[in-house]
């Protein structure tokens, strides 16, 4: 959702296609489709030479470097928001309400919103 709503700040297109469980598209990024293997590949813990190899080949050293932080990082604050039960910002919620529903996030058991002041 980051990612959404800073592309809608940035006023560019955001294309959910790579992030929305269709198995298709970049995501309108350079190398995206080997990104997002690689990405799903790290959730699910089945990281292999074969994998790093691809990505490097697409996107060099750096950007296996790069790829590999910001899994980390995505990871990171996902545990940390879930485990301080850290609600959606109430000033996003708006903004994000048609990328919640177009990704079905607003359907997930551990959905938190802020409550109105």
């Amino acid at each position: 959702m980051l990612l959404g709503l800073s592309g809608a700040a940035a006023e560019a297109d955001v294309e959910l296609d790579a992030v929305s469980g269709s198995g298709h598209g970049d995501g309108g990024v350079a190398s995206g489709a080997v990104l997002t293997a690689f990405a799903e590949r790290v959730h699910a813990g089945t990281v292999d030479d074969g994998d790093r190899s691809m990505l490097t080949d697409a996107v060099g050293e750096g950007g296996l470097i790069d790829a590999a932080a910001v899994c980390a990082n995505f990871a990171m604050m996902v545990r940390i928001a879930d485990g301080t039960g850290t609600p959606l910002d109430g000033g996003t919620v708006e903004p994000s309400a048609a990328l919640r529903t177009d990704l079905g996030l607003d359907e997930l058991a551990s959905r938190r919103v802020a409550e109105p002041n």
